[in-house]
Order: C-alpha cells, then structure tokens, then sequence
C-alpha cells in the first residue's frame, strides 16, 4: 500500500515532444485511479514514470512521502499489467501465476495457497495444470491479472489490462478487479482510453489530453461537471451536446440565443445572464438530459429528426433545428426519419463553457 504523490512531472522526448506537461496529482492511499484520455496523451508515459521504466525530464515522485524519483524499478515493489498478455509459453498455467513468489524464495506452502487463492478468484482453478500456449487471449490475460495480484505490492500499475479480451471476458474482469482493489486495500493505477471502465471501476478519474491534467475528481463529479469542453465530451456515451450561443434579457426573462433557435431559461437570474452574456459562450448538455416530445409544446424548441440511433434500450435521436445537430438520448421507441421532434434544455443540466478558452464558467 502506498500514497503516490507526482510533484510538477514534466517529460519531453528528443527535446521537442512533450509527452507529460508539468503533472501534478495525487493518488491515495488504498485508492483506484484512472488515468483516462486519448492515445497519444500521455497516460502511459505518467504510468511508466511511476513505475520507473521511464525518468521524468523534471518533477519528483514520492511514494509515501519518499522521494522515488531516481530509485530503479526492480526497488520501487510495484507490480505492472500491460495490454497485451506477457506469459511464459513452457510453463504451465500454476507456473505463470506462482513465477514472482518462486523469484522470491517464498515457501512452497504459501506459493500453493496464494496461486490457488488467486486462480479461484479469476475462475481459472481448472487450468492450473495446463499449457499457456493453448489459452485464448481472454484466458491468457486472466493468467497474467493473477500472476499480478498474487503478490502484494506497494503499487499495482495497470495499462489498458482490458483491450485486447472479448467483451464477455471484459465485463467479467471489471467486477474482478473492483473487488479485488476493495478486499486488499491496494493502490491500484489504471490506464484506459474507454471511459465506461473509468466511470465503473475508479474511485478517481485524471481526465489527461496533450500531455496535461484537464480534470481530477470523482466519476460523479467528472461526469456532471467538467472543467472544460474536452471532458464533456470525451466522458459520456454519446458525448456532451455543445451550442455556440449568447444570452440576453428581454422583459427581465434570460433568452438562450444559438442563432438557430431561441429557448426561454426563465430560471437564471438577469444579473447572472447580465454578467456572463458579454463574452462568447459555449452551453452545454448531456443527450440523456435532452428532453423531447412527439407533440408541440409550449416554449420548446421544434426539430426534426435526421437519424435514430438505438443503443440497447435506448435510442439516440439526432434532432436538427438549422444548421445545428442535438443529440437525445431517450428510452427505445420508432421514430421516422424527417419526423417533428420538440425538444427542451432543461437549466438543472446546463453547463455554460467560454466560447474561447472552452473552460467552464462558474455561476
């Protein structure tokens, strides 16, 4: 168990690419974090240098307060996953797993109650005795998850475990892992560019782009109110909904101007619209937030229908009003394409970004 704590980490490679731009984060004690961003946005790298395999070109890294900065990899008692299953092909399956306790000199009693203990947990009891070159890839990595957590370490480091294994296998690793993380109290640093894994595995999510920290926080809080219009959009299935508009008062009721449409938010105050509505502004919503009906209503704006998406039970409608697309995503239902849709923002879900700096702004 450790608290790792990056101070300022800044890596550049070939002295022009800046792959990590002067990060600063904390991860707790017994805690999942989930590094989560594109490819290419540093994610990785961070992961390495906290492992050790890469050194940062400035910054420090402390595990529980020690600086670990310049201390080698094999010292640091971290133990790493990456995407693609790494296992021994002449050993058995009982092998693979019990290979870092064996490295260790531990007793041939405790290596067979851990690596039975472990097996049971990732359901590969039955594989024990077996070859790992005739495993699938969902089993291989199985494999290598438990060869990890057999030991205890102070850090596990996972990359993106998840991506190469079939969705059925995905979806049970997933459960597997949150248990584990919450029955042995271990930190636990997770690499992913799928936001679904983040939102349902980590206790904190460090949205990364271009090298830099956007957002650290909650999946809660990540989700309902991001710091800019990256993460909105970045977060979420479909991504956040955005319209470039102004806000004006007219008869002392704030009026949402998007050019291609007009809606009444009688709900924010004058002087609030007053103070923001002189800069470029940038509202805004998550589809499922969207309200919409098949009807006309009053003060609800009228569109129509380009595209129904389904997306299990639910459906993704795409609801034009000019120029502009809004997606909604609603429960399953037929739609035909070119149908009336009327749709409403609801003000509880609004989320008002400056139309320059894409950053959120504050009520």
């Amino acid at each position: 168990m450790a608290r790792v704590f990056l101070e300022k980490v800044r890596k550049v490679f070939d002295n022009k690419v800046v792959a990590v731009d002067g990060l600063t984060l904390e991860v707790p004690d017994r805690g999942l974090v989930s590094l989560l961003g594109p490819s290419g946005c540093g994610k990785t790298t961070t992961m390495r240098i906290i492992a050790g395999l890469e050194s940062p070109t400035s910054g420090r890294v402390y595990f529980d307060g020690q600086d670990v900065t310049e201390v080698p990899p094999e010292k640091r008692d971290v133990a790493m996953v990456f995407q693609f299953p790494v296992i021994y092909p002449g050993m058995s399956v009982y092998e693979n797993i019990a290979f870092p306790l064996v490295a260790r000199k531990m007793a041939k009693e405790e290596i067979k109650k851990r690596v039975e203990e472990v097996a049971e947990i990732f359901e590969i009891t039955d594989l024990l005795s077996k070859r790992t070159y005739a495993l699938d890839a969902g089993m291989k990595q199985k494999v290598v998850l438990a060869r990890t957590f057999v030991r205890r370490p102070k850090v596990y480091l996972l990359d993106e475990p998840l991506t190469a294994v079939d969705p059925k296998t995905r979806m049970e690793l997933r459960t597997i892992l949150k248990r584990l993380q919450s029955d042995l109290g271990q930190t636990m640093i997770y690499v992913t560019h799928d936001q679904s894994e983040s939102l349902t595995l980590a206790d904190k999510i460090a949205v990364m782009n271009e090298g830099r920290l956007l957002q650290y926080g909650s999946p809660e809080e990540v989700y309902s109110n991001p710091n800019n219009t990256f993460v909105g959009y970045f977060v979420g299935n479909p991504g956040m909904n955005f319209i470039n508009c102004s806000l004006a008062i007219e008869n002392n009721v704030c009026i949402l101007d998007a050019q291609d449409f007009r809606h009444f938010l009688p709900e924010i105050s004058p002087s609030f619209a007053r103070e923001i509505g002189q800069r470029s502004l940038i509202v805004g919503i998550r589809p499922e937030n969207v309200e919409v009906s098949f009807t006309p209503r009053e003060n609800w704006i009228t569109s129509q229908c380009i595209l129904s998406e389904p997306i299990g039970s639910r459906v993704v409608l795409h609801l034009k009003v000019g120029e502009k697309v809004i997606k909604a995503k609603v429960p399953r239902v037929e739609v035909e394409p070119g149908a009336s849709i009327w749709f409403h923002l609801p003000i509880e879900f609004l989320k008002f970004f400056d139309g320059e700096t894409q950053e959120a702004v504050k009520a």
